[in-house]
């Protein structure tokens, strides 16, 4: 089965990097902790590192190239097999063209550029653009060539298209006004709010599982077929709120809804996954803010139980192999995991409160194997068009735990899949969401 090698996330800020050098050609055999590219990001130059072993099928993004962080940039298999056609953004199927018709009214839908990346720097006379410039700018009917570009050899990257939104030189436009710039510092228990993408109407906002980060939501963004706005948050104790600080359920849901109201999101989509699921549910429920709709990726807070020895070695493991033994339990199929998620778990501990925040908020909703909360009388008190998504081989918390939900309520059971959905399914899942977020009007 091929693997990816992926574009890794250097830094909380980082979304994209210009491929500089590549080590490895088609055909050429690599090895764990191999230097296979070079990257140059806004800030610094670093290498990619491989953390997977076998035969390089194909490269996905060529020197010269915008790579997107989480996204592959080389593939990896055995020797002559064949690696999977790229889908277009978006996801396949006679539904999804009916959604992307519809977006493509208020929004250009641009191809995904994969296994030629040379061609990605369109030039504008400022040195080129990014890709997720390109698709900022689609979004909010901007004119690229005349924005000044200040990234690598003077190409247009999204801080770029922000400042000149900002700056109102574009005019009018639809674009709801969240400026994704570099997130605020995390003092006083504020959390930092995130736009992954921007567009029209109301915002759909993410909201990541215990351990994870807003960063993580990004390989999910392709399989949308949305024109909204896309913003998503980090947990108090995780990514850069790694300083912030819950100690219970209450605290967690009071956390999230005060990074809500501090950028005045009061109409909205909610999509969470795990303990961000049922942060979502509850929110959603308690009925001071315009829910629209609500996606639930295995959720947490609809039964007792939970694999609380997953919880205890997660925040116990100090190196890699012992981390990957306890991360590869979230999966259905361990060839599945990224090996880069597991250096960057590990990277985003350095230095930082997260493992101490993180074991004090576990302390607060679980005890041993044990969920101290529930959301299912939230459920019954939000009646929009609501989803729950789960893998039959959930490992963490068991699937069995969705059943007897409220009757509005859609239950989709995954098989094959463990406690990832967004990751292991991601077309499925990328198409569930979009129809949620839709149905709502």
């Amino acid at each position: 089965m091929a693997r990816p090698i992926l574009m890794p996330q250097v830094g909380q800020d980082l979304t994209e990097g210009k491929v500089t050098a590549l080590n490895v050609k088609v055909g050429d055999t690599v090895g764990k902790g191999d230097i296979v590219a070079e990257v140059e990001s806004e800030k610094a130059v670093f290498e990619v590192e491989a953390f997977e072993t076998g035969t390089v099928l194909e490269i996905r993004c060529a020197v010269g190239g915008m790579a997107t962080v989480l996204e592959p940039l080389i593939m990896v298999g055995e020797e002559g097999e064949t690696v999977p056609s790229v889908p277009a953004a978006g996801f396949s199927g006679e539904d999804a063209q009916a959604i992307v018709g519809k977006a493509a009214e208020s929004v250009a839908v641009l191809p995904v550029e994969a296994g030629h990346q040379a061609e990605a720097l369109l030039r504008t006379g400022t040195g080129g653009s990014s890709p997720l410039a390109r698709r900022i700018a689609a979004a909010a009917g901007l004119d690229l060539a005349a924005i000044q570009g200040s990234g690598p050899r003077g190409a247009v990257v999204k801080r770029d298209v922000e400042a000149y939104q900002r700056s109102g030189k574009g005019g009018p436009t639809s674009v709801v006004a969240f400026s994704g710039g570099p997130a605020r510092p995390a003092a006083g228990g504020t959390l930092p709010l995130r736009t992954l993408q921007s567009g029209t109407g109301d915002p759909v906002v993410f909201i990541h599982g215990f351990g994870g980060e807003l960063s993580a939501w990004r390989p999910l963004l392709a399989h949308l077929g949305l024109a909204n706005p896309v913003l998503a948050l980090d947990l108090p104790g995780h990514g850069s709120a790694a300083g912030v600080t819950a100690s219970d359920f209450e605290a967690l849901v009071a956390a999230v809804h005060g990074a809500l109201a501090a950028d005045k999101v009061e109409r909205l989509h909610l999509v969470g996954h795990s303990l961000g699921a049922a942060v979502a549910a509850s929110i959603a429920g308690g009925g001071d803010l315009d829910v629209r709709s609500l996606s639930l990726l295995s959720p947490a807070g609809l039964g007792p139980k939970i694999n609380g020895d997953y919880v205890a070695g997660f925040l116990s493991a100090s190196s890699e192999a012992a981390l990957r033994v306890w991360l590869e339990l979230l999966v259905h199929d361990p060839a599945t995991l990224p090996g880069v998620l597991v250096r960057a778990t590990l990277a985003g501990r350095d230095g930082t409160a997260m493992v101490d925040n993180q074991a004090r908020l576990a302390s607060g909703v679980f005890a041993g194997s044990t969920q101290l909360f529930s959301v299912r009388d939230a459920l019954k008190r939000f009646g929009g068009p609501t989803r729950v998504i789960v893998g039959t081989e959930d490992r963490i918390i068991p699937a069995a735990q969705a059943e007897g939900l409220p009757a509005h309520v859609a239950l989709h059971r995954l098989p094959q899949v463990g406690h990832l959905p967004q990751l292991e399914a991601a077309a499925l899942v990328g198409r569930l969401v979009t129809e949620t977020v839709r149905s709502a009007g």
